[in-house]
């Protein structure tokens, strides 16, 4: 016997609902995953310039002042993405507990974050260049 239930169409709503919900969570563990990697890289760039120097400073262009501003830009950066991550979450969740949800297109943290790393890269490249 199987189960029928009285209105399909809230059983079809509840589970689109929930695959709403699980389309969040995953989102959400993207975005730790790309904040650990933001922290990692920065964490590795910052003992990079520690090596450097331990190798009397002579390593072609780095100094410890170069790597530990990029090293932790990008730690800072990880931890933003983290926050915004939580942020966005509890928002699309809240969003979809409402009776009336509707998908609605809203701005990306993604492009901000895209964008800020842009501008991270573009400084950095700027710094090598001109020898800071």
């Amino acid at each position: 016997m199987s189960f029928v239930p009285e209105n399909p169409s809230s059983l079809t709503n509840e589970l689109a609902r929930e695959r709403n919900r699980e389309a969040a969570d995953r989102t959400l563990l993207a975005w730790i995953r790309t904040s650990l990697a933001l922290i990692s890289f920065g964490f590795g760039i910052e003992r990079l310039g520690q090596a450097a120097l331990d190798l009397d400073g002579k390593l072609l262009g780095f100094s410890v002042i170069k790597t530990r501003i990029a090293g932790s830009t990008l730690v800072a950066l990880g931890i933003a993405a983290t926050l915004a991550g939580m942020w966005e979450h509890r928002h699309v969740l809240a969003a979809i507990a409402r009776q009336d949800y509707r998908y609605t297109d809203r701005p990306a943290i993604a492009r901000w974050m895209a964008g800020t790393l842009v501008v991270i890269g573009v400084a950095a490249l700027a710094t090598m260049l001109i020898g800071f």
